[in-house]
């Protein structure tokens, strides 16, 4: 390859007796008049340099620079305007999908079918927690929470999903302590001993004896999440499976549920225990049952102290 030193400075190559001329690039020179020149005379010192004239490219360059700065900022502060926008758990009013497959956060929930005035601000605050098939969790703790709403019919809840019609919570232990609200009822759930005790306006305990009960140990954490709502105000809980999860804990603490009853369904544990300073009753007198235990409740070890009178849980 050879260099033409001629006026036209291109590059040539000969192949085979054959010269291949290629073109030299080079920036395009682009004239940029001295802001001196451009401006009137207005006596600037001469400490300072009016000749900003330079090639296009550093122009190029430094308007790049700052369009990546601004659009830097922008994303910093989008960012922190959705963190601290975010529906974060464990707060009411929101739904905690799938929790146990490693999400903690939740989406707002839609506003109450039917009368929407009837909800504040017309806002839906349930605290609902949805455990994936399989989810694994080491507790499932409700302490302080204060509910009810008027025209809801549950307060507490444990459900299966639309679409579950096999799936149980399998838990170590069920604790309900210092609980109370208007009515009571559980059915569909086995527990290996079942211990009750309390104050209700009138109870039926008709669960069914079954020695075939398997008592429930779970007691390993590895891999498992965890779920607690402490000193919150919510109008009702409900956990809702959609397909088998495991928990090693279940318990409720001074849950207080102003209207709606506790409706729990589809639970297995190994122990099942309700202390004496769980009310519960809505004032209509102890010869109609505000708490029961259906005949779809199975144990193998059981126990009632529940006491009957005139109870009204407002």
């Amino acid at each position: 390859m050879e260099k033409n030193n001629k006026k036209e400075n291109k590059f040539r190559l000969i192949i085979k007796s054959r010269r291949v001329y290629f073109p030299r690039f080079r920036w395009p020179s682009v004239f940029t008049p001295a802001i001196k020149n451009v401006l009137p005379r207005i006596g600037l010192p001469k400490l300072v340099s009016m000749n900003v004239g330079g090639r296009i490219k550093w122009i190029i360059l430094g308007t790049t620079a700052i369009s990546l700065s601004a659009v830097s900022v922008g994303i910093v502060f989008s960012v922190k305007d959705v963190m601290t926008n975010t529906y974060e758990y464990p707060a009411a009013g929101a739904n905690y999908t799938e929790l146990g497959s490693g999400g903690t956060l939740g989406q707002p929930l839609p506003d109450y079918p039917g009368n929407e005035s009837e909800a504040p601000q017309g806002n839906n605050q349930t605290l609902q927690l949805t455990l994936a098939s399989g989810a694994r969790l080491s507790s499932l703790s409700f302490t302080g929470v204060d509910a009810g709403r008027t025209g809801l019919t549950d307060c507490l809840v444990v459900e299966r999903g639309a679409s579950n019609t096999t799936g149980y919570l399998f838990a170590n232990t069920m604790t309900l302590t210092g609980v109370s609200a208007p009515s009571f009822d559980m059915a569909n759930s086995e527990f290996g001993t079942l211990t009750t005790a309390g104050v209700t306006d009138g109870h039926t305990w008709s669960p069914t004896l079954d020695s075939t009960i398997s008592e429930q140990v779970v007691t390993s954490s590895r891999g498992s999440g965890s779920f607690s709502a402490t000193d919150t105000v919510v109008d009702r809980v409900i956990i809702t499976l959609l397909g088998d999860a495991t928990v090693e804990t279940l318990s409720y603490n001074n849950v207080k549920c102003s209207v709606g009853g506790v409706n729990f369904d589809y639970i297995k544990a190994g122990t099942f225990t309700q202390d004496a300073t769980s009310k519960f009753g809505d004032g209509d007198g102890i010869d109609a049952s505000d708490w029961v235990l259906n005949t779809s409740v199975k144990y193998r070890t059981g126990s009632d102290a529940i006491v009957e009178q005139p109870i009204t849980v407002r």
